[in-house]
């Protein structure tokens, strides 16, 4: 079993690491810049988070509101766990794709053209699960 006991709580600190991020006024107009859409497909449990970079749209679930309307860009597949411990800085997303831990269909410029940029929110997803009380999920990978 996974870090995350639901769907519900995978939304509440991936999705929110990405609004945060969008919501950023240094990071928000890049993050933008990039333009492009990215679908996040985790399992373990099961979760869709789908980012319209340009339009700074984060759409939690297959059906979420906002809906992300423009076509997609990339579509990553992983377990939740890798995810999380990406944003706690612990996974190089490159290596992680040449291991199959990350699946990628789409555009792979478009990925990396996000990931240096999300660098800065790496301590910004760990004070958003620490102010939660969820230090647990913190402590789960060190």
């Amino acid at each position: 079993m996974g870090v995350f006991k639901d769907e519900a709580e995978v939304y509440e600190y991936l999705g929110r690491i990405f609004q945060a991020g969008l919501d950023d006024p240094d990071l928000g107009p890049k993050l933008r810049a990039v333009g492009a859409v990215l679908k996040l497909n985790q399992t373990d449990p099961e979760s869709t988070i789908v980012i319209d970079f340009g339009e700074g749209i984060v759409q939690l679930g297959e059906n979420g509101n906002p809906q992300v309307t423009r076509p997609i860009d990339a579509e990553l597949s992983m377990a939740a766990d890798t995810a999380h411990k990406f944003w706690l800085g612990k996974v190089n997303v490159a290596l992680a794709m040449a291991r199959g831990q990350i699946r990628n269909k789409g555009k792979v410029s478009a990925v990396m053209k996000v990931v240096p940029i999300t660098k800065p929110l790496f301590a910004t997803y760990e004070r958003i699960l620490r102010d939660a009380g969820r230090a647990d999920l913190v402590e789960a990978v060190k």
